[in-house]
């Protein structure tokens, strides 16, 4: 399918939001999954190609357009869309992944996110709060500080809009003044704000290596296995 540069955002100092018009096309996604990109020609020099994929920040709910949020590390495919112009055609695959809150599910979901790993919780959430669907949900967000969290407007608001719907924000190495949370997730900070772990459903979104640290954290401390659902991103 061939969409269209429709709007580009700046979310933080580093990270952009790309939105494209699907102009009448019809695309059917569930809020989690992602997408593969590929550019006609790259503008500049990328050894990874013109092909990417990203996970859909966008819900199902913001109709005629898809949007991906990703950090600008220099990539030639991402700098040849941060210099196009409006109107830009490219091509999009179809829709695919598993990081999807289950139909009728009405366990309590754990979200997990570090850094550019909110996109997915951002489409899921934002997909909640404009459908009305009940989702109950506690988020956990972590960034080394203020300036780094992306969609915050976005997230405080739907944290106050929905009443089953949690957010804390986690700093490592946050501003003068920062009265939230600071550091990593360890089992004390869970059962802080969730004293009973039995029964929920935990997300982990983010790079890496931090996913594979919250992993082996949260089967220490006795998740069992299929109650854990991992979303690495890989060379963002």
């Amino acid at each position: 399918m061939r969409v269209y540069l429709k709007e580009r955002r700046t979310e933080t100092p580093d990270v952009i939001s790309f939105t494209f018009d699907l102009r009448g096309q019809p695309f059917a996604y569930k809020p989690g999954q992602y997408v593969y990109y590929e550019l006609d020609e790259l503008a500049f020099p990328d050894e990874r190609g013109k092909r990417r994929h990203f996970s859909l920040s966008s819900s199902p709910t913001e109709e005629g357009q898809v949007m991906f949020t990703t950090k600008m590390r220099g990539s030639g495919f991402k700098e040849t869309l941060r210099h196009a112009p409006i109107g830009y055609e490219l091509t999009m695959e179809t829709p695919r992944g598993s990081f999807v809150v289950p139909e009728g599910d009405a366990r309590r979901h754990v979200f997990i996110a570090g850094g550019i790993g909110i996109t997915p919780y951002r489409s899921i959430l934002r997909h909640a709060a404009d459908s009305g669907a009940p989702v109950d949900a506690f988020l956990f967000y972590f960034n080394r500080s203020a300036s780094d969290i992306a969609f915050r407007a976005e997230l405080e608001q739907w944290a106050a809009q929905m009443p089953a719907f949690r957010l804390v924000h986690v700093l490592s190495g946050p501003e003068a003044g920062w009265s939230g949370e600071i550091g990593r997730l360890d089992e004390a900070l869970l059962r802080k704000y969730l004293p009973d772990l039995a029964g929920s459903l935990f997300w982990i979104s983010g790079p890496p290596p931090m996913v594979k640290t919250y992993m082996e954290l949260l089967a220490q401390i006795g998740v069992p296995e299929d109650s854990l659902r991992r979303d690495s991103f890989t060379g963002y």
